[in-house]
């Protein structure tokens, strides 16, 4: 979906950004000067401006700290504008990820800092573009369900230490596929935002980069030291003035790493896939997103197998529409069916409206001429599952509940966040 990002300074309207993706071309200076205009002329009538619709497009305004516009116009896909809102927080929080919310806040020298948001590009682009994981969407971050993970918490841990340090992590294929206790403590957020940070550092490389942590150190940056181990494969850690980026790959990565590089090398693949092993999968699905709301993780594969001869051969889906399908799903039904949760951190949930009904739903399904959805809303747990149309209506719920009930046995879901004394 095509989509135009726009961001002004509040006071004067000055062009500090401009972003698209897909096929849309970018606005033209005009046209970000009447976008902030209307805002403005909301403003000074006493009216806090946050949405318009038009007949293809939706418009969404929001001002951060006195100092920020960032507007959002994309097509009107029926979907709640809490998902806009949501992508407006996550790219501001991204500005303030590399630059502290001080730098933000109060606007100094405008020309250095529209210089200083360009290294914000990499993971702002990625926010807007369709990708391969379903992270930001919900507010949480991705991770890698496969048996092996296990094994890889000791060397982190060690590796950590030496590092002189308690926040540490490895992502693979832009997933989170182990970390250590205070690493899980982070917001669900933070956590997202660092993973596409990390998966925009060019591959095969090691760096040395100062970050705001959003929620948990928006003034006070720390050093994330990133090595990729393999290709798609990254170990990070979070510290202060110690250790130096030297060290750690001349002395620290072979050490804790090398005995592990075959564990490494079954994650990667595991990782493309996505299919919890130990967790028996009808045919009959051919994708899904699960959710942990409570600590903000969640489990999505678009790419199961098509079994020889079951009902989802019968009309298959590529990967990519299925993805689609899902993103599209979920977007329509949290929000308008579902009650929205976000992150605790979170201050300032802007277009989230109260539900009109009674009562909390707890499923809801879709049907299509060639899928059909199935969505449950249990305590802790969210599922969307995409479905072959040959399924039969009676079959899809029972399906969901017990694929969701195996899921939540999964590992990848043990609460290893530090405990709060």
């Amino acid at each position: 979906m095509a989509a135009h990002l726009v961001c002004l300074t509040n006071e004067g309207g000055v062009p500090l950004f401009s972003r698209s993706s897909g096929s849309a071309k970018p606005l033209a200076f005009a046209e970000q000067g009447m976008l902030y205009g209307v805002q403005m002329f909301a403003q000074n009538h006493g009216v806090t401006l946050q949405t318009t619709d038009t007949e293809e497009s939706k418009v969404v305004w929001r001002v951060f700290h006195d100092s920020i516009v960032l507007v959002l116009v994309q097509g009107d896909d029926g979907s709640s504008h809490v998902h806009a809102n949501t992508l407006l927080e996550h790219v501001f929080q991204t500005m303030v990820m590399y630059l502290g919310l001080d730098t933000i806040s109060r606007l100094r020298n405008i020309e250095r800092l529209r210089r200083d948001l360009r290294v914000c590009y990499p993971v702002i682009d990625s926010l807007l573009e369709d990708v391969h994981v379903f992270d930001s969407i919900c507010e949480t971050v991705e991770v890698v369900s496969t048996t092996e993970v296990a094994s890889l918490q000791e060397p982190l841990e060690s590796f950590v230490t030496e590092c002189d340090s308690t926040f540490g992590c490895v992502h693979c294929n832009g997933r989170l596929l182990v970390a250590t206790p205070k690493w899980w403590s982070l917001s669900g957020q933070e956590m997202m935002l660092l993973c596409r940070f990390i998966r925009s550092l060019p591959k095969n490389s090691a760096s040395d980069i100062p970050v705001y942590l959003p929620h948990a150190s928006p003034k006070v940056p720390h050093r994330l030291i990133s090595v990729h181990l393999l290709s798609g494969l990254v170990v990070s850690v979070l510290c202060l003035d110690v250790p130096t980026l030297s060290t750690v790959q001349s002395k620290l990565i072979e050490t804790h790493w090398l005995p592990h590089f075959e564990t490494l090398k079954g994650c990667l693949r595991a990782s493309v896939t996505n299919i919890p092993k130990t967790i028996p999968i009808d045919p009959g699905i051919l994708g899904f997103l699960v959710i942990n709301t409570e600590q903000h993780k969640c489990i999505s594969s678009c790419e199961l197998p098509i079994v020889e001869g079951s009902m989802a051969e019968r009309r298959p889906l590529t990967v990519q529409k299925r993805r689609r399908i899902l993103t599209s799903f979920y977007r329509n039904t949290v929000g308008s069916i579902f009650s929205v949760i976000h992150s605790p951190e979170r201050k300032d949930p802007s277009g989230d409206r109260p539900s009109t009904f009674l009562h909390a739903a707890e499923e809801t399904y879709m049907n299509a001429l060639d899928h059909k959805c199935f969505a449950i809303n249990s305590k802790d747990f969210r599922l969307f599952a995409i479905f072959s149309s040959a399924v039969p209506h009676h079959a899809v719920r029972y399906v969901s509940l017990q694929f969701l009930e195996n899921l939540k046995k999964d590992k990848a879901f043990t609460d290893l966040r530090e405990k709060k004394s």
